[in-house]
C-alpha cells in the first residue's frame, strides 16, 4: 500500500482529506473525497493528468530551455529567459542554474517542470492504487459492492483501459523527470516510505529514472493490448479533444520510448553509447507506423494565452520570440548567424516549402513588419522587419524569422486574424518518429534506404527539397536529419534543448541538466547543488550548502504557487524588460 507521503514528491494523506486542490480536466473538479473514492472522479484525475503533463511540457517555465538551444530567442526576462540565455550579461558566459527556495522565475525554472511530472505521477498513482484495492469502472461494478466487481468474468473494458493509461501516464512523468534531472523518485503504487523525511531513501539516478519510465511504457503497452477500447476524448482537451483507439495509445507509448532513449544523452559521447537498436525497434512501431496518428492536445479558450501551452504560443506570437539567427543561418541562404547590425534581409531566400519568402497574411502589417502572403509564402516561417528586442540587452537576441507553423496558438493578436489562441496542440508527430528512427537506423548500422525515406518524408513531402539517398555518406544523411530535426522538433517543449544538448552543441556555461530543487532538498533535510554557469560542471553535483527547515507543502501545493507565480506575472504584464 502507497503512503502518499514524499513531502513536496507526494501528497499526505492528511492533506488529501483536508482538501487539497488537484489540476483535474475541465469543466469537472470533483472534490477531494469523490476525486478518490468513486471510480468517476478517478477518471476525471486521468483527464486532469494529461493537462498537468501538457504543461510540464510545454508551460511558461520551460521557455528559457528553447532560448539556451538557440532555437527560439528573446531578451525578455519572463520565466527568467533573458538571465538564462544571455552571454556575458549576468554571468561571464552562460548562467548556472539558481537553485535556491528564494529565487523568483529562475528558481521555479527548476522547479516547474519537477513538480509538474510529479503531479502527473500523483494521479495515475492513485487510480492504479484503488485498482489494487479492487476498484473497478466497469458497468458491474457499482456503489453497491463498493465499486468492486459482482459478477467474475463481466466486461472489464474501462478498467483495462484505464490501467493503461494509468500506467503510461507513470511512465510519461518518469520520462519527464529522466529527460531534465539528475535525479528522482522512483515510486508506484506499491511503495511504502517512512515517516520521517530523514529517513527517506537516496534519489534514484538518472539512469534509474530511465530504466523505470520504461518499464511502466512497457507495462502500458502490454495493457492496452489485452482488448480495444477509445479514450475519452475530453481527455486530451475540452470540447475538441482527439479520442485514440488502443492501437494508436500502442503506437504513441512506442514512439514514447523511442524519444526517452535518443533525448537522454547528456553530451555527444552518451549519444553515440545509446542504445539505437533499441530505438529501431520502438520508433518502427510508433506513431507512423502503418496508418500515421498525431498524439494532440486541444488548447480551449480556458487553457489558451497565459493557459497551459506557453513554448508554441510565444515560439508562435510574432512580438513576443523569434528563430533564433542559428536556425534562420540554417534554413535560409540570406540569413545571417549572428544578427547583423541593420538585421538580416526580407524576403527570405530558401529553397525549402516551409520557409518560402518569408511572406505572411492576408496583408501587409506595420504592426509585425509582414508583407501579405504570395504564392511562394512558407508554411512555417515568416520573415519580419522589425527587431523587437531591447537593442541594451545584446543584439544577438534579435532575429528577423518567425515561427508560424502553430499560428492558431499564439498570444491573441499576435497571430493572422481570425486565430485566437485555441486549436490542437500537436506533441507526438509521424515526422518525429521517422526522425528518430531514421537517426536510429544510421546509427546501428541499419536499413539506410529506409532511413533515406524517413528523412524525406518530411524533406521532400514538406520542404520540397532535393531527396537524400542511401548510397549518401554517413555525414551527408546525418547533416540532413539534423536539419530536419531543427525544423520539425521547434516548438515540441524541450525537445530542441535535449537534441542540442547531445550534440554539444549548447553554449559554454549552458547546463546540461537540472538539479532537484532546492525546496524539494530542504524538506528532505539534504543539501542543495546546481549546474552549470562559470564555476559548476555540468554532470557532476557538487557537495555544498544545508538544508534549512521548511514547512512541508505538497507536490500539487507546490505545484499550485508555481502556477499561480506565472498566472500573476501574466495578469501584471505579459513582456519584462
Amino acid at each position: 500500500m502507497l503512503r502518499l507521503s514524499i513531502t513536496g514528491l507526494a501528497l499526505v494523506a492528511a492533506a488529501v482529506t483536508a482538501g487539497c486542490n488537484l489540476d483535474v480536466s475541465n469543466p469537472n473538479a470533483p472534490d477531494a473525497n469523490r476525486a478518490f473514492g468513486d471510480p468517476a472522479g478517478l477518471q476525471q484525475l486521468l483527464g486532469g493528468a494529461f493537462r498537468s503533463w501538457v504543461e510540464a511540457r510545454s508551460g511558461y517555465y520551460v521557455m528559457p530551455l528553447d532560448a539556451q538551444a538557440d532555437n527560439y530567442t528573446a531578451s525578455w526576462n519572463n520565466a527568467a529567459i533573458r538571465y538564462y540565455s544571455s552571454v556575458g550579461s549576468d554571468c561571464p558566459a552562460r548562467c548556472g542554474w539558481n537553485n535556491s527556495p528564494t529565487a523568483s522565475d529562475a528558481g521555479l525554472v527548476i522547479e516547474s517542470q519537477w513538480y509538474g511530472y510529479y503531479t502527473v505521477w500523483f494521479a495515475a498513482t492513485h487510480v492504479l492504487a484503488a485498482m489494487k484495492d479492487g476498484l473497478c469502472f466497469d458497468d458491474d461494478c457499482s456503489p453497491t459492492n463498493g465499486f468492486k466487481r459482482t459478477t467474475p468474468g463481466s466486461d472489464s473494458t474501462t478498467t483495462v483501459r484505464n490501467r493503461a493509461i494509468a500506467q503510461m501516464l507513470q511512465g510519461m512523468a518518469f520520462a519527464g523527470i529522466a529527460l531534465m534531472y539528475d535525479s528522482g523518485f522512483v515510486v508506484d503504487e506499491n511503495t511504502v516510505l517512512p515517516a520521517s523525511p530523514a529517513d527517506y531513501p537516496p534519489f534514484n539516478s538518472r539512469v534509474e529514472m530511465r530504466a523505470a519510465a520504461l518499464q511502466k511504457l512497457q507495462a502500458a503497452y502490454a495493457t492496452a493490448g489485452i482488448t480495444t477500447w477509445k479514450t475519452e476524448s475530453e481527455w486530451m482537451g475540452v470540447d475538441a479533444g482527439t479520442a485514440y483507439t488502443n492501437v494508436q495509445i500502442q503506437k504513441l507509448i512506442r514512439t514514447m520510448e523511442a524519444e526517452l532513449i535518443a533525448m537522454w544523452p547528456r553530451n555527444s559521447t552518451e549519444n553515440v553509447a545509446a542504445d539505437w537498436a533499441s530505438v529501431v525497434s520502438y520508433a518502427s512501431q510508433g506513431v507512423s507506423s502503418g496508418t500515421p496518428v498525431t498524439w494532440q492536445f486541444y488548447i480551449d479558450i480556458s487553457a489558451r494565452d497565459a493557459g497551459i501551452e506557453y513554448v508554441k504560443s510565444w515560439g508562435n506570437s510574432i512580438l513576443t520570440e523569434r528563430v533564433d539567427t542559428r536556425v534562420a543561418a540554417l534554413i535560409t541562404t540570406n540569413h545571417v548567424n549572428p544578427w547583423p547590425a541593420g538585421g538580416n534581409p526580407c524576403p527570405t531566400i530558401s529553397p525549402d516549402k516551409r520557409v518560402g519568402d518569408g511572406s505572411y497574411g492576408p496583408a501587409n502589417s506595420s504592426d509585425f513588419g509582414t508583407v501579405a502572403a504570395t504564392a511562394n509564402a512558407g508554411t512555417d516561417y515568416a520573415c519580419s522587419g522589425i527587431a523587437i528586442f531591447p537593442a541594451a540587452r545584446g543584439q544577438y537576441h534579435q532575429s528577423n524569422l518567425q515561427h508560424i507553423r502553430y499560428h492558431p496558438l499564439a498570444g491573441v493578436g499576435e497571430g493572422l486574424p481570425a486565430d485566437n489562441g485555441t486549436g490542437q496542440n500537436p506533441f507526438y508527430t509521424p515526422q518525429m518518429n521517422d526522425l528518430l528512427w531514421a537517426e536510429a537506423l544510421i546509427r546501428s548500422n541499419g536499413d539506410r534506404n529506409l532511413a533515406a525515406t524517413l528523412i524525406n518524408n518530411s524533406r521532400v513531402t514538406r520542404g520540397g527539397l532535393a531527396a537524400v539517398s542511401g548510397s549518401d555518406a554517413d555525414t551527408v544523411l546525418l547533416t540532413a536529419l539534423h536539419y530536419e530535426q531543427e525544423i520539425e522538433f521547434m516548438g515540441q517543449g524541450a525537445t530542441p534543448y535535449f537534441n542540442r544538448r547531445r550534440v554539444d552543441g549548447l553554449s559554454l556555461g549552458t547546463p546540461r541538466q537540472m538539479p532537484v530543487p532546492a525546496k524539494e532538498l530542504s524538506l528532505l533535510l539534504r543539501s542543495t547543488y546546481t549546474f552549470g554557469g562559470p564555476s559548476k560542471p555540468d554532470m557532476v553535483a557538487p557537495v555544498g550548502g544545508a538544508g534549512d527547515n521548511w514547512s512541508r507543502p505538497t507536490v500539487v501545493d507546490r505545484w499550485h504557487e508555481v502556477q499561480q507565480a506565472r498566472a500573476r506575472d501574466a495578469f501584471l504584464g505579459r513582456l519584462r524588460l
